[in-house]
């Protein structure tokens, strides 16, 4: 075993000085890393004061909920004020992480990971952190880290009890491991009309301040390890779990590799493209890829793009353009004319070819996200093409 190293503690030493006391700690690769955290409440509120208080120099925190009261008696993060005023749980979760921490860099996006997070920004971390509390969007996650072979790091919790798995492409799959029982309960969900009737918690799930802090304590010193490239020493193919009851911790073994599984799809190669921006019209993005790629294409959707819905009482049609994923009943409400009014999708399209209808709508309009791996198709082939552009909206990522 090495032996630690010998520094004095003294005022106005650097913050992880402390740390530098242990062999091994590499404070330019901690403060150099780069960690995407995927949910920030209660657990992610432990996992991002962990990260903030082991010096991790830039941090993305991934979240479309507001704070509420329920959330205080587990989230270290928040306060009462901030439930009040129903503020975003990303953005008062960095706003609290570099008031602890002035050294670190931190950005809030208020997202949905399922539809409204880019590839490119996931490829550009070194390790990401999952803090959800529902199968879909692990899953979602677990396809999406997998496309750009990053490690990603699951928790969960429920009671006293919680686990902690890390996944990467080749080496562990979460969704390899899932049960009939979690299938069933995956495309039931995926079977609701919209997003928030897809995220509604049947009967929440109790969690205490206990386990959230253990989990988020495994998760994160994963993440340390795997900063530090010490994968050597990753359980990759086993399962942490802990049970507070009965003071159990143990390793569980993992389930076999499905060789059909959709996980298993990784992007290569993906085409940088410093032009293109999903600020851009769908017009300017075919002229410059086809300057690009220097023939014909049509861009594929990853998610389907509504353009018409009908009453399903009045059989009146409307024109719309908005994926659907976004079909919400905030949006609905603008076509109803009663309040039990249901829609049908009449007219949607998986793809979209040069010289469309839809040329002045810009590539945001239509559901892509900033810095988006887009997939075109060729008479020949299938290219992945990212929207390099818009990395200048990530100031973290470029200093």
């Amino acid at each position: 075993m090495a032996k630690n190293k010998k520094l004095s503690i003294q005022s106005g030493e650097a913050w992880d000085s402390t740390f530098q006391l242990m062999s091994w700690w590499d404070a330019d690769s901690v403060k150099n890393g780069v960690v995407l955290v995927v949910g920030a409440g209660a657990l992610g509120n432990e996992v991002l004061k962990n990260l903030t208080l082991m010096n991790v120099g830039k941090v993305i925190i991934v979240d479309f909920d507001t704070i509420e009261m329920s959330n205080l008696n587990r989230s270290i993060l928040f306060r009462a004020d901030d439930a009040n005023k129903n503020k975003s749980k990303a953005q008062i979760a960095a706003d609290r992480m570099m008031e602890i921490n002035p050294n670190i860099k931190v950005i809030a996006i208020n997202a949905d990971i399922t539809y409204q997070l880019g590839l490119g920004l996931i490829r550009r971390c070194d390790v990401i952190i999952g803090c959800l509390d529902n199968r879909i969007a692990r899953l979602y996650l677990n396809r999406f880290c997998s496309k750009v072979n990053k490690p990603w790091i699951d928790g969960a919790i429920e009671n006293l009890a919680g686990t902690m798995t890390v996944n990467q492409l080749n080496k562990n799959c979460y969704e390899c491991n899932l049960s009939e029982t979690e299938w069933k309960n995956i495309r039931f969900r995926l079977g609701c009309p919209d997003v928030a009737s897809r995220n509604i918690k049947f009967g929440k799930i109790p969690t205490t301040p206990i386990s959230s802090s253990i989990i988020g304590a495994m998760q994160v010193q994963e993440a340390i390890k795997i900063i530090h490239g010490n994968t050597k020493q990753i359980e990759y193919h086993r399962k942490f779990y802990y049970e507070g009851m009965n003071n159990i911790a143990m390793w569980v073994e993992g389930g076999d590799r499905n060789e059909e599984c959709e996980s298993h799809m990784l992007l290569d190669p993906i085409l940088e493209n410093n032009k293109l921006s999903n600020d851009m019209t769908l017009k300017d993005f075919f002229k410059e890829v086809s300057d690009q790629v220097r023939q014909s294409f049509k861009l594929l959707l990853d998610t389907e793009l509504v353009l018409e819905l009908t009453s399903k009482s009045t059989e009146k049609s409307y024109d719309v353009v908005i994926t659907k994923a976004g079909l919400n009943d905030e949006f609905l409400n603008k076509f109803r004319t009663q309040i039990s009014e249901d829609f049908m999708i009449t007219k949607s399209v998986a793809s979209i070819e040069n010289d469309s209808n839809l040329d002045n709508y810009t590539l945001h309009q239509i559901g892509i996200p900033p810095l988006a791996i887009v997939d075109i198709e060729t008479k020949d082939d299938i290219l992945h093409i990212e929207l390099s552009k818009d990395l200048s909206k990530y100031t973290l990522l470029n200093n």
